[in-house]
């Protein structure tokens, strides 16, 4: 564990381009508790997964795209079974329930952000469009999911202050019930003894 820790902190822009290019929520929170250590910066952070998300999406828009225009690509057929075509059908449909503003929801939906990006090339959204909302979407859910690392950084100090303090607690209230046990004892052995 403490060499997957050493590792990220050394290639840490590399290792959070490369995970929030691929999905990104785990390796996303990671970097916001790395910024709560000291170990990032906030803005880059939000700036790397913004950007990465953007280029990711941006790949299955356009293979989206090439499959309208009727020219199939290569990688195609694999992506849709890695996708999985149930998925593909649900972005679809969400796609064209609401438009460019889906580009921007579908951010949010662990596993059908690029189902919805290959969507929205595969239905012909103009891409200017594609670009504001997935540009707009991806930033707000960088620095969403990077405050929440952020946050979970601070709630497990907390947790450890807290641990230390209940410890501390619970150790004051074994002596202070050990010391009554005691007393209890010696002012019964007293009374037993009787008058000297």
């Amino acid at each position: 564990m403490e060499t997957l820790l050493q590792y990220f902190i050394d290639y840490r822009y590399l290792v959070i381009f490369l995970g929030t290019f691929i999905e990104g929520e785990v390796v996303l929170i990671a970097g916001g508790f790395l910024v709560y250590e000291g170990h990032l910066d906030f803005t880059v952070l939000v700036l790397l997964a913004t950007l990465a998300a953007i280029v990711g999406d941006n790949i299955f828009y356009w293979v989206g795209r090439r499959q309208r225009v009727g020219t199939r690509h290569p990688w195609a057929a694999r992506l849709l079974n890695f996708i999985g075509e149930h998925r593909l059908f649900k972005g679809e449909e969400f796609v064209r329930r609401h438009g460019g503003k889906s580009v921007f929801f579908i951010r949010f939906f662990y596993g059908l952000r690029y189902a919805g990006a290959m969507t929205a090339g595969l239905l012909g959204m103009e891409i200017g469009r594609f670009f504001f909302f997935n540009l707009i979407g991806s930033f707000i859910w960088a620095v969403i999911i990077g405050a929440l690392g952020y946050v979970f950084g601070q709630s497990l100090e907390a947790i450890a202050k807290g641990v230390k303090l209940a410890e501390i607690g619970f150790l004051l209230v074994v002596a202070g019930l050990l010391a009554i046990y005691v007393l209890n004892k010696r002012k019964k052995r007293k009374k037993r003894q009787g008058p000297v």
